[in-house]
């Protein structure tokens, strides 16, 4: 039996992973998958692979943009709301979010907002993770992203997406993000993938007693 389902997006955030952290999943009852990149693979592969393996919770982990450079690059964060961006109509200044517009994601039964509590969140301090359909290109995209959700602390692109095929099957949902770089800075030789991951590494190890 499958006890923790561990979701990775890319092939490149699972490569960062250590042998040694990868093995200590195993033998402690959990499966590490690939869950796919963006919001739409990501959320339909979640669902398949919790249908499969029909885990008792799942974490997703990889990197993060912090929104705000209070957040160190480098640092592991987890986060307690997972908050869907870019899904609505228009864009930039005239984005309106599906939330303004009076529409839900599902309306029936468990309703799904643009905003998602994830069910275990006790070490999240209430963080909020934004999911966007696109990373953030410039410091105006990141001003928008932050006029609509203040409360936001890094954005992602698979969060919520996750947190709705776990909300759809039951089953409690943690989020670890490391932070790689700040959000719009796409100077790739400023990220730290590799740092990010490794906290992120540390801090499930240290739980997991892995």
């Amino acid at each position: 039996m499958i006890t923790t389902l561990i979701l990775v997006p890319t092939q490149m955030e699972l490569d960062c992973l250590s042998e040694r952290f990868q093995k200590g999943i195993e033998k402690n009852n959990g499966r590490l998958e690939l869950c796919g990149f963006g919001v739409v693979v990501s959320g339909i592969r979640a669902t398949q692979l919790i249908a499969e393996f029909a885990p008792k919770r799942v974490l997703l982990i990889g990197v993060a943009g912090a929104l705000s450079p209070e957040w160190q690059v480098g640092e592991a964060v987890e986060f307690g709301e997972a908050v869907c961006y870019g899904i609505g109509a228009g864009s930039g200044d005239g984005f309106i979010s599906a939330r303004e517009m009076g529409w839900k994601h599902w309306p029936r039964g468990t309703e799904i907002a643009d905003s998602i509590q994830l069910a275990d969140g006790s070490h999240s301090n209430g963080n909020c993770l934004l999911t966007c359909c696109s990373a953030s290109a410039t410091e105006q995209d990141v001003r928008l992203r932050l006029e609509n959700y203040p409360k936001a602390i890094a954005e992602d692109m698979e969060g919520f997406s996750v947190a709705v095929a776990c909300r759809f099957a039951g089953t409690p949902l943690r989020i670890i993000r490391g932070i790689s770089n700040l959000a719009g800075d796409r100077n790739k030789s400023n990220w730290r993938l590799r740092d990010a991951m490794l906290a992120v590494e540390k801090t499930i190890s240290h739980e997991a007693g892995i």
